[in-house]
C-alpha cells in the first residue's frame, strides 16, 4: 500500500486553512476530476452557515449537503446560490424527488420523508424507504416487520406487513395458499391462483404455478394470454429431466424438453439456456424451435421495446461462473434480431415501453426499438443509468445520485458537498481504474494557495487509489475472474485532527461472499504527526491489557449468541481503532479474530470506563478535546 509523507502533507494543509479566504466557494477550473463527469453548474455554499431561506422553489433545485460539527456530519438542503433552506440537522439527506418530497435519515440512522421545508411528513422511524410508481414504500423492522404506503403527498395509503413495489398502479402480494396484486389503497384487486408472480408491465406479467415451474403471460384480469402472444404453445416441464418444452394447446409436444430454462414465447421468439457442462448458455429459438440466435451467450434479456440485451459469447472450453451475467459487457440487438453494437454496454435497463436506457461508461443513452437515439430525450456524459422520476429523470452518473430535467439540463447532482470551516469544502468524485472498480474520494477546495491544493488532492487521491487491488492486467488471461471493487473515501476535520475514512467492498466473480475492509487514519493539523492507538494513553503497555480485558468480555457475551470467536485477543492486536465523541471503538479485519458471518468486529469502550489511562495532557487527546 502506498503511503505519503503525513507530516509534510498535512503541515502544508496547516498554513493552507490558517490563510483560507472566507468567502463562497467557487468551482476551480483545474480541479482534478474525473472526465468522465459531466460538467454542471455546482450550488455556492457559504464558508459560514447563513440563515435559511423560505423554502420557495422547484423541486429539483435543492441540493444535499453536509456540515462538519466534530465527530457528527449533518445534512441540510441549500437553494442554487448557496443560501441554506434547509439548516444541517439530518444523519443523510437524498436530493428531493420531482413530486417535492426527500428521504432523510435521522441521527440514530432512521428514514423518513420531508417536504420542501424540511418539515417530517412521515417520521423517521424507517430502516428503509423506497419508491416506485409514485408510492412511498416505508419498512420498519421490529419484532414483527411493518411496511407501510405513502402517496406523494406523504398522506399513508394502507399498511402490511411487506409491501412490493408497484408498477402500473398494482403491486404483488402473497398469502399462504395463493398470491395476486393489491391496488394502491391496498385492496386485493386480482387474485390468481399461481405462486409466483411478477410485476404487469404493458399490461402483462409473468407468472409460474411454481417457483421452479413452466411460466406464461397473463393480462390484468388473470386471463392465460398464451393463445394471444404466446403463439399458442405453453411452456412444460419433464419431471424427469427436469427439462423445459413446449406443447400446444391440446397437450401435444411441439418442441421436447432440452433447456435448463426458458421463457413464454412473445412476437414468436423465446429465450432457452442450455445445460453444457456446467455451464449457463442462452440462445432465442423460434416456434419450431430453430435457433435465430445460437445458444452461446451469458445472458439474453428481452428488453419493454422489444428489442434484446445479449451477454458476450463463452468460449466453449471456459468455464464461468453464472454471476459473471450481471457483469459482462451486453450488445444490443433490435426486435428483428439485428445486431446493432458490439459488446459496450455496462448498464441497461427499461425506460419506458418505447426506450432502453444504455450506458458504455462514457455516456448515457435512451433507444428505440430499432435502437435509434431518441429525439425526444437527451444525453449524458459519464456511466450510470437515468430513469423517470414524474418530470424529471433520476439516478446515478458516475455514482452520484443526479436530478435532471427531460432537457437534459442538471438540475441537482450529489457530489457529497461537505462544509469543512474556514471556507474549507470537500466534494466527491469518481475514477474507475477498472472497469468494475469504482473509486470515490474526496476533492478539497477553498485554499487560496491553489499549489497545496492540488498536493493535498493528489495525497487524498493515492490514498484511496492504493487500494485498488486490481487492474486488468491479467484479464487477457482469465478474462472472467475480477473483482467488484466499490472504494469510498472522506475526509472531516475534528478540531485540530484530519480524519480520513477509507472503507472498501470487494468481490471476486465466482467467489464464495465478498470482503470488507475499513480504515480510519488520524493527523495532526498541528505538526502533520500520524497517531496510533498508544498516542493516546500515558502508559500504551498497561492500555493494550486493560483493552484487551474489556475487548475480551464483549466477546464472551457474544459468543454465547451468536459467533464462536478463535481465541482471546491479545494486547498485540489492538492496532485498528476509531474515535467517537463518547468513546473509542476497537475493531478488527475479517476472520482476524473471528469467521467471516461476525464481519469486522467491533468494540465500543466509552472513554468514561479508560480516563484513568487516557494522556489528557497528550497531543493526541488535546486534539480532539
Amino acid at each position: 500500500m502506498k503511503r505519503g509523507s503525513y507530516a509534510i502533507l498535512v503541515f502544508l494543509l496547516v498554513m493552507a486553512l490558517t490563510f483560507a479566504g472566507c468567502g463562497r466557494y467557487e468551482v476551480p477550473d483545474n480541479v482534478p476530476v474525473n472526465a468522465e463527469q459531466t460538467d454542471t453548474v455546482t450550488p455556492v455554499p457559504s464558508a459560514e452557515t447563513p440563515e435559511p431561506a423560505d423554502g420557495s422553489g422547484t423541486a429539483g433545485d435543492l441540493l444535499p449537503f453536509s456540515e462538519s460539527r466534530g465527530f457528527q456530519r449533518l445534512y441540510g438542503y441549500m437553494d442554487q446560490d448557496g443560501n441554506v433552506v434547509i439548516e444541517p440537522r439530518f444523519g443523510s439527506a437524498e436530493p428531493f424527488h420531482a413530486c417535492g418530497l426527500a428521504v432523510v435519515k435521522d441521527t440514530n440512522g432512521k428514514a423518513g420523508l420531508i417536504d420542501r421545508t424540511g418539515k417530517f411528513l412521515v417520521k423517521p422511524e424507517a430502516d428503509s424507504i423506497s419508491y416506485s410508481d409514485g408510492v412511498f414504500i416505508v419498512l420498519i423492522h421490529g419484532e414483527e416487520t411493518v411496511s407501510r404506503a405513502y402517496d406523494e403527498n406523504g398522506t399513508l395509503l394502507f399498511e402490511h406487513d411487506y409491501i412490493y413495489p408497484f408498477s402500473e398502479g398494482l403491486s404483488r402480494r402473497y398469502s399462504d395458499v395463493t398470491a395476486g396484486y393489491i391496488d394502491k389503497t391496498g385492496k386485493l384487486v386480482l387474485e390468481v391462483p399461481y405462486k409466483s408472480i411478477d410485476n404487469f408491465y404493458d399490461g402483462i406479467a409473468l407468472v409460474s404455478m411454481r417457483y421452479d415451474g413452466p411460466s406464461l403471460y397473463i393480462d390484468k384480469q388473470g386471463n392465460d394470454l398464451t393463445d394471444t402472444i404466446s403463439s399458442g404453445l405453453r411452456m412444460f416441464k419433464d419431471e424427469t429431466s427436469g427439462l423445459f418444452g413446449y406443447e400446444d394447446k391440446d397437450g401435444n409436444r411441439v418442441i421436447e424438453p432440452q433447456y435448463y430454462s426458458a421463457t413464454p414465447f412473445r412476437d414468436g421468439l423465446a429465450i432457452v439456456c442450455v445445460n453444457d457442462s456446467g455451464d449457463l448458455l442462452y440462445g432465442i429459438i423460434d416456434t419450431r424451435g430453430n435457433y435465430v440466435l445460437a445458444p452461446e451467450y451469458c445472458d439474453i434479456r428481452r428488453m419493454r421495446n422489444g428489442s434484446f440485451a445479449v451477454g458476450e459469447k463463452i468460449p466453449e472450453d471456459v468455464f464461468v461462473s453464472s454471476m459473471y451475467a450481471n457483469y459482462s459487457r451486453k450488445a444490443l440487438f433490435s426486435k428483428d434480431l439485428k445486431k446493432h453494437t458490439e459488446w459496450i454496454y455496462f448498464e441497461l435497463d427499461n425506460f419506458d415501453a418505447n426506450y432502453t436506457c444504455a450506458s458504455d461508461g462514457t455516456k448515457i443513452i435512451y433507444l428505440d426499438a430499432q435502437l435509434n437515439p431518441a429525439t425526444d430525450l437527451p444525453q449524458f456524459e459519464g456511466r450510470g443509468l437515468m430513469l423517470a422520476d414524474g418530470s424529471l429523470l433520476r439516478g446515478k452518473i458516475n455514482g452520484q445520485l443526479t436530478v435532471a430535467d427531460r432537457q437534459g439540463n442538471i438540475l441537482v447532482r450529489d457530489e457529497k458537498l461537505t462544509l469543512l470551516g474556514n471556507g474549507v469544502t470537500a466534494r466527491s468524485v469518481t475514477r474507475y481504474p477498472h472497469d468494475y472498480t469504482t473509486v470515490m474520494y474526496p476533492v478539497l477546495d477553498g485554499l487560496e494557495d491553489v499549489w497545496i491544493e492540488d498536493q493535498l488532492n493528489r495525497f487524498i487521491r493515492e490514498q484511496a487509489e492504493s487500494y485498488v487491488s486490481f487492474d486488468g492486467t491479467y484479464a487477457e488471461e482469465d478474462h472472467y475472474f475480477f473483482p467488484i471493487t466499490d472504494i469510498q473515501c472522506s475526509v472531516n476535520i475534528i478540531k485540530n485532527l484530519l480524519h480520513i475514512e477509507l472503507s472498501v467492498d470487494e468481490y471476486w466473480i465466482g467467489a464464495a461472499h465478498p470482503g470488507y475492509d475499513w480504515s480510519n487514519e488520524y493527523i495532526s493539523l498541528i505538526d502533520g504527526r500520524r497517531y496510533a492507538i498508544d498516542d493516546l494513553f500515558k502508559s500504551p503497555d498497561e492500555a493494550r491489557q486493560r483493552l484487551c480485558e474489556k475487548v475480551n468480555d464483549q466477546i464472551a457475551e457474544l459468543a454465547e449468541e451468536f459467533y464462536d470467536f478463535y481465541d482471546k485477543v491479545v494486547p498485540e492486536q489492538i492496532q485498528r481503532f476509531h474515535l467517537e465523541d463518547d468513546g473509542l471503538t476497537i475493531y478488527f479485519a475479517q476472520y482476524e479474530i473471528a469467521p467471516y458471518a461476525a464481519g469486522m468486529p467491533m468494540f465500543h469502550i466509552p472513554y468514561s470506563e479508560i480516563m484513568d489511562l487516557i494522556d489528557t495532557e497528550g497531543n493526541f487527546w488535546k486534539a480532539f478535546n
